[in-house]
């Protein structure tokens, strides 16, 4: 029997989660209890891997679906909502990285707990994040990391600046460079 949010084949699917934040805006808090099984552990691994810290990436992701059950219609209302939380999560984890300035933290982005499980690796992708991989597979290997390096991550250009050995301005070129690729091969 498949479960509400699933396919057959077990991606997430955008359609059930759209329907899901809906359902949610109605006050159903059974919906909400489903949401939260399918989205949480990817959210919950996304703001880890920024934060580096667990009670932090769970202070988040309860900020995530407190906003969530104020504001489901916004989220429902959109394409690909999933696609919406996931930047939501980035985004409060890098603010939160940012207003404590974790020590370390910006210049030192190298270390990362070895039991992080990578959201990227599961089985469950969507045909948008085929997509995205197989234009990732078509930058240089140092563009593609330095990308995700960037966006998965959260380092800084500063970061990458040092990691990669290069001056700011040019890791800002690579990285606007790659973005635009990705760009022109996801519109392709």
């Amino acid at each position: 029997m498949r479960k509400a949010g699933q396919t057959g084949s077990g991606l997430v699917d955008q359609e059930d989660i759209g329907g899901l934040c809906r359902a949610v805006a109605d006050g159903d808090r059974d919906a909400f209890r489903r949401l939260y099984g399918l989205t949480s552990p990817r959210l919950f691994g996304i703001a880890l891997r920024i934060l580096r810290d667990r009670a932090k990436a769970a202070d988040v992701l309860r900020q995530v679906f407190l906003e969530i059950w104020n504001a489901a219609a916004e989220f429902g209302a959109v394409d690909d909502p999933l696609v919406r939380l996931v930047a939501r999560v980035r985004s409060l984890s890098l603010d939160l990285v940012r207003a404590e300035a974790v020590e370390g933290h910006a210049l030192d982005p190298f270390e990362t707990e070895d039991e992080v499980e990578d959201p990227l690796a599961r089985e469950q992708r969507s045909e948008e994040l085929k997509a995205l991989l197989t234009c990732l597979g078509q930058l240089t290997q140092e563009r593609r990391r330095m990308i995700l390096h960037a966006y998965y991550d959260g380092w800084s250009r500063e970061a990458l600046s040092i990691y990669f050995d290069a001056p700011v301005h040019a890791v800002n070129t690579w990285v606007w460079r790659s973005i635009a690729e990705l760009d022109a091969g996801l519109d392709a």
